[in-house]
């Protein structure tokens, strides 16, 4: 018997497993493909399920639909309980055709796509996540941002004579009698990050979590994206708004926050990087393609940039032959950032479980 219970679900990698977890009629390959997906942190993915359907206890089985377009999304909102967004529109027009649903949810917080007002006549409760994969996002960049600041991973093991020698350091004690001990290795080009400035190219979620984090460092943010900031984010996140010169000429460090597309691909170009100060740093958790890369090479290898630090790489796994890997100024993790999996697994659980407190409002 099919389930009564109907989810839209707009496409995306992660929400894809909505399915998995809710409905029985899941292909194969897709339960198996999230398994494989998962199995670096989650050894029994079949046991978390089990566990999870126990803590949504009412919600399975579910037939869950994924939807590609607007225009899918109007075909099929008369069944539907629950919706799942990321972008599609959802106000009075899709409200209207929604005679069963029970609950708009948003994978983030930004709701700018929901019309807010026409979902509280129409009593349909919005809900939001904020996402776990945003938060270990936003904390990896500022792991890279440290990282860049006190030299790693240079400095990584250098505590004996030897290793010292090795990279052009030959010890040479202070005189103790007067001084400390401290970076007894004469360590040069380490600074810190507060008191400095982190520029954020785009202001979405991740990014919000990202100055969050940035301003306990003490850190002065500003920001740019093509729409201007409401006097809620002014307020609620303490960052200065900026044209994008500005934003380049003014910060020490820049973290790239925006998604790839033919207006951003190698928007960071020898122009951009040349109005860096001397000695900033650039970090991109987003995609590498925003940042030209034998510009990139030459601001490193000239010492314009002091360093840069990428999670996200222009091809992946890299290729053998990549040129970034051999300058001592350039860090680079595997497209690691939104990691643990158990972040995804806790993403999409925190999508389903408020569907629980529609149950009773489901029809029979």
């Amino acid at each position: 018997m099919r389930p009564s219970r109907v989810f839209l679900v707009q496409d995306d990698k992660i929400l894809r497993l909505t399915q998995v977890l809710l409905d029985p009629k899941v292909e194969p390959a897709r339960y198996h493909a999230f398994k494989d997906f998962v199995s670096t942190d989650v050894a029994n993915f079949q046991t978390w399920i089990e566990g999870f359907r126990q803590r949504a206890q009412g919600l399975f089985p579910s037939d869950v639909r994924m939807v590609h377009s607007q225009e899918e999304f109007h075909a099929l909102l008369p069944i539907a309980d629950h919706v799942f967004l990321e972008s599609l529109a959802f106000g009075e027009q899709e409200i209207s055709l929604a005679q069963r649903l029970k609950s708009v949810h948003q994978f983030g917080m930004n709701t700018d796509h929901i019309d807010q007002e026409a979902c509280k006549v129409a009593k349909l409760p919005v809900h939001t996540v904020r996402r776990f994969t945003n938060i270990a996002l936003a904390e990896h960049t500022l792991m890279l941002c440290l990282n860049l600041a006190r030299r790693f991973p240079f400095v990584n093991g250098l505590i004996r004579q030897s290793d010292l020698k090795k990279v052009g350091l030959p010890y040479r004690p202070y005189d103790l009698n007067h001084t400390a001990n401290a970076n007894y290795g004469r360590i040069p080009g380490l600074t810190t990050l507060h008191g400095k400035t982190l520029g954020l190219l785009g202001f979405g979620e991740i990014a919000k979590e990202v100055a969050q984090l940035a301003q306990h460092f003490g850190m002065k943010i500003l920001c740019h994206r093509r729409s201007p900031l409401s006097p809620v984010e002014k307020s609620q996140w303490a960052v200065e708004s900026v044209d994008f010169e500005s934003l380049l000429t003014r910060s020490d460090f820049l973290s790239l926050h925006v998604p790839l597309n033919t207006a951003t691909r190698q928007m960071i170009n020898s122009k951009a990087l040349s109005l860096m100060p001397q000695g900033s740093y650039l970090i991109n958790t987003a995609r590498a393609a925003i940042v030209d890369h034998d510009a990139l090479h030459a601001a490193l290898s000239g010492q314009h940039l002091a360093g840069a630090a990428f999670d996200v790489h222009y091809q992946e796994p890299a290729s053998e032959d990549e040129s970034l890997l051999a300058l001592p100024t350039f860090i680079s993790t595997p497209h690691m950032s939104g990691t643990s999996r158990v972040n995804n697994l806790m993403d999409v659980e925190s999508m389903i479980m408020p569907c629980l407190l529609h149950l009773n409002a489901e029809s029979p």
